[in-house]
């Protein structure tokens, strides 16, 4: 029984406090049946049950531990090798993976899972601590804050070496956003928030009630996004409004073409003068990309992310599906030998420029058209079981019967069938589906 002094409920729980007792626990008392668990809060669990002794709690050898108490590492915990398909040993190897990305230099990569992690888990110390400076060192500094803030203010007692971290760096944190504002690097920004938004954008662009038909305006996204993909994001979401000038001098160099919004954990837009049908389309599309990146951890597979941002754009101005003379651009592209194999969507649109950037989003947008014409409700099906952990690969062939190479041939047949009386394109229709 756990607590007794009878049995084999041996459980005894205590913060460690140097790496000489720990040391001495080790080489004393790890025999046998014995494990060391560590829970979110940072205490070690002794414990001869098997099975993780509190909800969250992971295993932690005598390399992690030594490591944690003698300052090795200032983040993460000692994360089981095995494969095991528990709640708290899946959480743990994602905390792990993305750690190993941080000590890579893969931000890109270690950036959305450590925010899913950490909007699922805002007390886990680990996570929000690499959190916190991962956004520090892409200039965030004021998210760098919140996070830092929202770990010291979680109900439950934060103990060292989590609480002294995390104090420091949101010390540290605050004294760079005192230096930025003297020097007058940050603009002056309003700011209005709901219980899902938080909304941002230059003062002189408009004033409170612009910002508050903006929040409504999300607000209303949200609930329309929740119905068709099935989806709502848990944590408020950053919204930045900018003016042309300002997202230019802010974002020029990030794409070689030009944009007119992104997201990239917060949603970026130029909205000056956009009317209310405009703005609110692009609200649509970043939000559809915040809401898969909150289902996968990331950005791929790129075709389909992009496939059902187009498409929940496209229905908010008064279209649904493709029109006739988009199906003619993709035909003449299997024609021309110029079709872009799904399979290179995968992992971004990277290099594509002009009319192959055009087809790849027409690509896209026609295979999410077709897997939900055959399947309605798929996208939201799909997305609800990455979004538990399955994945996406595995997620698409149950979902659909297909795989990324097999939607690719359907998808060409679809094409082609759309132009039977053509004979130009009937003749094409057999070398059109074999696999690229």
């Amino acid at each position: 029984m756990v607590g007794g002094m009878g049995g084999r409920g041996l459980y005894a729980r205590r913060i460690l406090r140097g790496s000489a007792f720990l040391l001495a626990l080790v080489s004393g008392v790890l025999v046998g049946t014995v494990a060391v668990w560590v829970d979110p809060e940072g205490h070690a669990i002794l414990t001869d049950r098997e099975g993780p002794p509190v909800p969250g709690a992971v295993p932690a050898g005598v390399e992690e531990l030594t490591g944690r108490w003698q300052g090795d590492r200032t983040t993460g915990l000692g994360t089981p090798e095995r494969d095991s398909s528990f709640p708290e040993d899946r959480l743990a190897r994602e905390v792990r993976v993305a750690l190993e990305d941080l000590d890579r230099g893969e931000m890109r990569d270690a950036l959305p899972v450590l925010r899913r992690l950490h909007r699922k888990h805002p007390g886990r110390p680990d996570v929000a601590l690499a959190l916190a400076d991962v956004e520090r060192r892409r200039g965030r500094l004021e998210a760098a804050e919140r996070v830092l803030e929202a770990l010291l203010t979680t109900p439950a007692k934060l103990h060292d070496p989590w609480d002294s971290q995390a104090r420091r760096a949101l010390s540290e944190v605050r004294q760079e956003i005192e230096v930025a504002h003297l020097a007058g690097k940050r603009e002056v920004r309003s700011e209005v928030k709901s219980a899902n938004f938080r909304l941002t954008y230059d003062h002189r662009l408009a004033g409170r009630a612009y910002g508050d038909r903006v929040l409504h305006l999300l607000e209303g996204v949200r609930a329309e996004l929740a119905e068709s993909i099935g989806r709502t994001l848990s944590a408020p979401l950053d919204v930045k409004l900018y003016t042309r000038a300002q997202y230019l001098d802010a974002h020029r160099s990030r794409f070689p073409f030009a944009t007119v919004g992104f997201y990239d954990g917060s949603i970026h837009l130029v909205t000056a003068r956009h009317p209310r049908t405009e703005l609110l389309a692009l609200l649509t599309h970043e939000y559809a990309h915040a809401l898969f990146r909150d289902a996968l951890g990331g950005d791929q597979p790129f075709f389909l992310n992009e496939g059902i941002a187009e498409r929940e754009e496209t229905v908010v101005r008064g279209r649904v599906g493709l029109v006739r003379g988009e199906w003619w651009k993709l035909v003449d592209a299997i024609r021309a030998g110029e079709w872009i194999p799904l399979g290179k969507l995968v992992p971004g649109f990277g290099g594509l420029e002009g009319s192959r950037a055009l087809l790849a989003y027409l690509e896209s947008r026609a295979a999410v058209q077709l897997l939900e014409d055959r399947r309605p409700g798929v996208i939201a099906r799909w997305l609800s079981r990455c979004g538990e952990g399955d994945p996406w690969e595995l997620a698409l062939v149950e979902e659909t019967g297909w795989s990324v190479g097999t939607l690719d041939r359907a998808l060409r047949a679809e094409v082609l069938a759309r132009f039977t009386d053509d004979p130009l394109g009937t003749s094409l229709g057999a070398g059109a589906t074999r696999d690229p």
